[in-house]
């Protein structure tokens, strides 16, 4: 059985990663339903170790060791620079954001991201976020590689949306090989987004992001973002389905 003041600490830590703004003490005792003496402790020796960050006024803010320790992941991985410098080169032949995730749940995760020397629009992603996986490009395209019953599992959706319309979608991306978005998550961006694969598999998605209209030819660039993600496939040895 977890040990629940580790449990809790790491439930802290991720409520801090993933606040815009640093979080104080009486939203993490809310937010979490822990006692505001429990996680005042747990906040001290998190600050201690560093993985926290206290600031004024009194809040608190993801810190540098929990950076550290975060990077080490993609360090491991071995796909750090491939990945960043094909994302360097996508978004430099279009002019457009570049970026790229992994399917986590239910949602997609933003590990990397490339923006244009004259960046003309503030995305909704960053590196580390999460959006809906079934509402961002890059994550349809994690869905689509999924064996069909297991796609519930990672789609959270309300019952205003239709599982049905899903489904097709997610056929027709498999079919053609990229995904879309359409102002899903942040109203006037579009994104185009193609999977990568590695020896296991489906690894994740690379894709770019521009306002709707604001791209003369879409055809052309679908076809720079999947040769992009070939690329990328070919470098990490797997083989594109």
């Amino acid at each position: 059985m977890a040990s629940t003041s580790v449990t809790r600490a790491l439930r802290i830590l991720t409520l801090v990663a993933h606040a815009d703004k640093p979080v104080t003490l009486k939203q993490i005792a809310e937010d979490l339903e822990i006692p505001k003496s429990t996680a005042h402790g747990i906040l001290r020796d998190l600050t201690q170790e560093r993985f926290i960050d206290a600031c004024e006024p009194v809040g608190y803010t993801v810190g540098l060791k929990a950076f550290e320790v975060g990077a080490a992941h993609l360090r491991i991985a071995g796909v750090s620079g491939v990945i960043s410098s094909e994302l360097v080169d996508l978004s430099r032949t279009l002019d457009l954001t570049a970026h790229y995730a992994v399917l986590d749940g239910t949602e997609a995760v933003y590990l990397y991201k490339q923006d244009p020397v004259n960046a003309g629009i503030q995305l909704a992603s960053s590196v580390g976020a999460r959006l809906p996986s079934h509402l961002t490009a890059v994550g349809k395209c994690c869905l689509a590689w999924l064996r069909s019953e297991d796609v519930p599992e990672h789609v959270h959706t309300t019952r205003a949306e239709d599982p049905g319309r899903l489904r097709e979608e997610l056929l027709r991306v498999r079919e053609h090989g990229h995904a879309t978005d359409d102002g899903q998550v942040a109203s006037g961006v579009q994104c185009i987004a193609a999977p990568v694969f590695d020896p296991a598999g489906l690894r994740g998605a690379v894709g770019i992001s521009f306002l709707k209209g604001g791209f003369p030819d879409l055809n052309t660039a679908t076809e720079a973002v999947r040769q992009s993600a070939a690329r990328l496939t070919a470098k990490l040895g797997g083989v594109q389905r």
